[in-house]
């Protein structure tokens, strides 16, 4: 923790090498698949656990960096983080459901295991992303913007998560019982806490969009709460080969990436602020995901690289 004096930043930081969006800390859109199936699972690449020796360990996480000056310095950089942060959090389940459904085709589950693992924990970092901004900034620009697309608004809406809700709900898999199911119900649990503390830090009254408006509005069809979803997150949905999904995830990565290296996983935050996080936020394993995220995110980055150019989708062409 650097609990140095902060200085001010007067305008928003370049990181070198930025070329994602139209400028720094812009929004592209997500292209994807529709969520994968068993069904659609016969004619999809394999995914397979990252050539650590390819990983980067060598960038610093650093948690803190220097508060941003206006607004609108940090309304840009948060909406950013939000937005994108969940982009890369829908094609990580894509390529979880896959490892999924080969964890259940091959002779030997233990490479699908081991990438599902890493791929949890990727998307437990992807939390800590997109929640990184204050409270604040969520309660009057993030929140407002999704009670804005609609009053019931919920992450349950996620048409990728669909695939893998049982599993990542802590659903007993047929590998419990092997170290490397172990290993991945651990990643499960870690994203379970800090899925509750991120919920503590920004709704510190515990009620979601959906819990507020449920005697007030007339629940929607799943169609419809995909499509409301995905709008929301400039997704849109065609036919997709694993070339272009890999490339529009990796170029998510490396610009979260290049954020986080330039502005820390938490900007601005004081050591009041920081001591003030929810205990779930402040245990020694979530500081460890803390120091990890760039291999975290490295290691998917390797893992997507290796998947060979086949089709993602039974429906594409």
């Amino acid at each position: 923790m650097n609990k140095g004096v902060h200085r001010t930043v007067t305008e928003l930081p370049v990181p070198d090498g930025w070329d994602f969006g139209d400028f720094p800390y812009g929004l592209e859109p997500l292209t994807l698949p529709e969520p994968p199936t068993s069904e659609a699972g016969h004619d999809i690449p394999d995914v397979l656990p990252a050539d650590e020796s390819l990983v980067d360990r060598s960038t610093v996480c650093h948690r803190t960096g220097a508060p941003l000056s206006t607004t609108d310095f940090s309304h840009q950089l948060f909406w950013f983080r939000w937005i994108t942060g969940h982009q890369a959090t829908f094609a990580v389940w894509q390529l979880t459901a896959h490892a999924l459904y080969q964890a259940r085709v091959r002779t030997d589950p233990t490479p699908s295991l081991r990438v599902m693992t890493d791929l949890t924990d990727a998307y437990t970092s992807m939390l800590l992303y997109t929640s990184s901004c204050p409270a604040d900034v969520y309660g009057t620009v993030i929140r407002p913007s999704m009670f804005l697309q609609h009053r019931s608004f919920s992450g349950t809406w996620a048409p990728d998560f669909v695939p893998v809700r049982g599993l990542l709900r802590g659903k007993k898999t047929e590998w419990s019982g092997t170290p490397e199911g172990q290993a991945f119900k651990h990643a499960v649990q870690m994203y379970h806490t800090v899925h509750a503390g991120v919920a503590a830090k920004l709704v510190p009254g515990g009620r979601s969009l959906l819990q507020e408006s449920a005697t007030e509005t007339t629940p929607t069809r799943p169609e419809t709460q995909a499509l409301l979803y995905d709008h929301y997150f400039l997704t849109l949905r065609t036919p997709v080969g694993a070339v272009e999904l890999v490339d529009q995830l990796r170029s998510r990565l490396r610009a979260i990436s290049l954020d986080v290296a330039t502005n820390g996983l938490y900007p601005g935050l004081t050591p009041e602020e920081d001591a003030a996080l929810p205990a779930e936020l402040r245990s020694a394993e979530v500081r460890r995901y803390e120091k990890g995220f760039h291999a975290a995110l490295s290691r998917i980055d390797v893992a997507a690289r290796q998947l060979k150019p086949k089709v993602l989708h039974s429906t594409a062409p």
